[in-house]
């Protein structure tokens, strides 16, 4: 897999803290030789962002997949009732690699989960197929969209609520039934997207209108919401570059053409297995993955298999607001100037979000 080889969890004694965690330290602000000289000479020649974006670890701030799922799995007692160091280091966790599987050791009520996660997160995202707790059951014997109606063919990569002004800050998958072969969650960081693309390239994506991307509901196959907010941008108050995405899988409409060589660029990459890490779910398990630094997806799996995953997503203005950095990385580069003003997701009309 095309991840940095050595990004382990550190041993659980390593990551305990006592009292608060730290505020998260200053990333270093390294773009690599090739990025440095184009800001120095203002050379207008494209600068592979493979090189502003190393996979390799050297940017401690970059979050980047670790090469086995194991890697992503946090052990807690409950997840009704999380203790203290256990928040400690799922923060440590989702700050390194924008997603965690918190694997409970006992069962608990799957509705008291969410009390955790509203605490943590905030705000609920609302979805016009939730229940009254905010919850969408992802089940193709009641499917919600066109992808979740075939369980034979791949859910593609891609970040919730892309067809919205206002993408959520994170994703929960809770598993309550998982499929006897297949089905398995996908993940792809946003970093391999981006690495695949010039810096100029990724100036044109963080322009709104160059992709447009819709929520299908499976009833109808109409295209019931549609969003060309820009694909890339940068979060004016934390200044980490943020991403939206959403692989070709029937839900994108019109792709400008300046940004059409791009964005199928990144769509082979997102397909590509080397780039995907395959994370089975466990009834009981949950994944919180980061919305503005990591792709999720699903491995196909038997129509008439039962898998039964419970989504609910956040804005993510809860206890962990602080000391949660949402985001790929920090976009301290002259490529970025001016560009963070272009779309700020928090100033869309909060009776608009309400209404959808």
């Amino acid at each position: 897999m095309m991840r940095h080889a050595q990004l382990r969890r550190l041993p659980a004694a390593a990551m305990r803290r006592l009292g608060p965690p730290p505020a998260p330290a200053a990333p270093k602000r390294s773009f690599g030789v090739a990025g440095e000289a184009a800001s120095a000479t203002g050379s207008k020649k494209p600068v592979p962002l493979e090189q502003v974006m190393p996979r390799d670890g050297s940017r401690e701030d970059l979050k980047l997949l670790p090469s086995s799922p194991d890697c992503l799995k946090l052990h807690v007692k409950s997840l009704a009732d999380i203790s203290l160091e256990e928040a400690h280091e799922f923060v440590f966790m989702m700050n390194r690699y924008g997603a965690v599987v918190l694997a409970p050791q006992t069962e608990s009520d799957p509705l008291a989960v969410y009390q955790t996660m509203d605490r943590w997160f905030g705000r609920c995202v609302p979805h016009d197929s939730m229940n009254e707790h905010g919850i969408v059951e992802i089940n193709p014997a009641k499917p919600t969209s066109i992808n979740t109606a075939n369980p034979r063919k791949e859910h593609l990569p891609h970040t919730d609520d892309a067809y919205t002004d206002s993408p959520a800050a994170f994703c929960t998958l809770q598993c309550r039934q998982s499929a006897p072969s297949g089905g398995e969650s996908v993940l792809v960081s946003g970093a391999e997207l981006v690495a695949s693309l010039s810096n100029e390239e990724l100036r044109t994506l963080m322009q709104p209108g160059m992709v447009s991307m819709a929520r299908r509901p499976a009833a109808d196959g109409s295209w019931m919401k549609v969003s060309s907010i820009p694909m890339f941008w940068v979060d004016k108050d934390s200044g980490w570059l943020q991403v939206r995405w959403r692989c070709n899988d029937g839900c994108v409409g019109e792709v400008n053409p300046e940004a059409k060589p791009s964005y199928e660029q990144m769509d082979a990459v997102a397909r590509h297995e080397v780039h995907q890490l395959v994370v089975p779910l466990n009834p009981g398990e949950l994944l919180v993955v980061d919305n503005r630094a990591i792709a999720h997806g699903r491995r196909p799996y038997l129509s008439e298999d039962p898998r039964i995953m419970w989504r609910k997503n956040y804005v993510g203005n809860g206890e962990l607001e602080a000391q949660l950095r949402t985001g790929m990385c920090a976009a301290f580069s002259s490529m970025f100037e001016g560009l963070h003003s272009m779309f700020d997701p928090w100033e869309i009309d909060a009776s608009k979000l309400k209404a959808e």
